[in-house]
């Protein structure tokens, strides 16, 4: 997933802009993130807060999904950098 990208000069946490798609150009930053057991699915919880609205995008359903898979992306990829496990064994 490439339609992201860091602000390494917003503050902390490092914010998020968007660079692709309808959401292009604005900045969230995610606040507490947990994952919850539903029913056979971990579901990815998160609190975020919308710093940039360039185009007055409007805080759907599809948006929340769109910074979600953005914020999965993100901990995989640090989960990746830091040689944790992911899945099973080979």
């Amino acid at each position: 997933m490439n339609n992201y990208k860091f602000d390494d000069k917003g503050g902390q946490p490092v914010p998020v802009i968007i660079t692709e798609g309808k959401y292009e150009g604005t900045k969230i930053q995610y606040g507490k993130a947990s994952f919850v057991e539903d029913k056979d699915n971990l579901r990815l919880i998160f609190d975020y807060t919308l710093l940039e609205n360039p185009n007055g995008v409007e805080e759907t359903q599809d948006f929340v999904d769109e910074i979600g898979k953005i914020l999965s992306d993100i901990i995989e990829n640090e989960m990746k950098e830091e040689d944790f496990l992911i899945g099973p064994p080979k």
